[in-house]
């Protein structure tokens, strides 16, 4: 009994501490505009302010891995945890755009040790399917943060400066920490902790990305990802500068669109008692194309429809809710390595890929919603094609 009720604190703070990260990255979006103009910098980098977040994830992420692997999962999630609170205090202070992003940087690190740390131990705690459930209603919570997010910003906008959203950060993210202080199990068994030798560390990746149904998996889940984060870190530039909504109904307007995929999430679970995962996944997926194809209708037949741009994003959103957790774990599933290492390697996969997806629309970004229906479009194609490959993988 008390070890439950354990479980269920543990899973109340990693989802605390994995919401506040993503809070630090989505209330920011509403003041960007804001930013650029404290440091007098060009409105250009406000679409590279969710790269650089990214970046942060993906410059370690190989290397948390094994750390995981070799001094367990407690040790490396406070460890990743005081890096977020730095990258908070930083952006406080921040005096020019460079020292902004260095925070941005700091504060995008938080997703690897969580991915990394935090999820292998939910999935070292639970079976298959649970350990699903429970990641499902993770990701539903901590999705709250791209809904609430921008509001959240907005509101504080209205009676503050930008640096006090990196405050309000700092505030929950310590929280959070602090509470898995008390409550993280250490789930990573002794006996099979691993010294860190970089040369069986590289072998050790080498042989799991010559897996191909690890692969196409992570390649696949890392274009959907870049998808979503096209959107994202895109969105300020379409619906507040090409729609010209201001910051508080460019937040409202998020709201249906995150609600989408806590739906998505609670559906999964009671897809997951009726049908095989990989089924599972695959409606979700085909649920994210009807998405897209109806943002490609809406491109070309209705441009200015704000009303029919949201439905589009917010049934991706739904099909990813349901697509997002399945694949997860098929692809871990699909090596006999560690968790920590195999998670460590597919979250650098899917965060490379939406960070450099995000740097190329910044490239391709014409002021007009063409650009972007055509560029969100060919990533979902990518992952569709990838995901057959890995099916197809399966059955040799």
């Amino acid at each position: 009994m008390e070890q439950s009720k354990n479980k269920i604190f543990f899973l109340i703070f990693l989802v605390l501490f994995e919401f506040a990260v993503y809070l630090s990255n989505d209330m920011i979006l509403p003041a960007l505009t804001a930013v650029v103009q404290d440091f007098k910098a060009p409105e250009g980098l406000i679409p590279l302010s969710l790269g650089i977040f990214l970046v942060g994830s993906l410059s370690i992420q190989l290397i948390v891995g094994p750390f995981s692997d070799r001094f367990g999962r407690r040790p490396t999630m406070f460890f990743g945890g005081v890096v977020v609170l730095i990258g908070n205090i930083l952006g406080a202070i921040a005096p020019n755009m460079f020292l902004f992003f260095i925070a941005r940087i700091l504060q995008g690190m938080g997703p690897c040790f969580i991915g990394v740390a935090g999820y292998a131990c939910v999935h070292e705690l639970y079976k298959e399917k649970e350990a699903i459930h429970v990641i499902s209603w993770m990701a539903s919570v901590a999705l709250l943060a791209p809904m609430m997010g921008p509001i959240l910003g907005s509101f504080i906008m209205l009676f503050a400066g930008w640096r006090t959203i990196f405050i309000t950060t700092f505030i929950l993210c310590f929280i959070g920490l602090i509470g898995l202080w008390f409550c993280m199990p250490e789930t990573l068994n002794k006996s099979k902790a691993r010294q860190i030798n970089f040369k069986d560390i590289i072998i050790n990746y080498i042989e799991i990305i010559k897996v191909k149904r690890f692969l196409y998996g992570s390649l696949s889940y890392g274009f959907l990802f870049g998808a979503l984060m096209i959107w994202i870190s895109s969105s300020p530039l379409i619906l507040m500068d090409m729609m010209g909504l201001n910051a508080t109904e460019f937040s409202l307007v998020q709201i249906p669109i995150f609600m989408s995929f806590i739906l998505g999430t609670f559906i999964l679970r009671y897809l997951t008692n009726l049908l095989p995962i990989e089924k599972c996944m695959f409606i979700g997926l085909i649920i994210c194309l009807l998405g897209f194809l109806i943002l490609i209708c809406t491109t070309f037949l209705n441009p200015t429809s704000i009303l029919l741009l949201i439905i589009s994003i917010a049934i991706f959103d739904f099909g990813y809710g349901i697509l997002a957790a399945p694949l997860n774990r098929i692809v871990l599933d699909s090596t006999h390595h560690s968790k920590g290492i195999a998670s460590a390697l597919f979250y650098f996969i899917s965060f490379a890929i939406g960070s450099t997806t995000c740097a190329l629309y910044g490239f391709i970004y014409n002021g007009k919603i063409f650009s972007f229906t055509f560029f969100i479009s060919m990533t979902m194609l990518i992952s569709f094609a990838l995901l057959l490959k890995m099916r197809r993988e399966k059955s040799e």
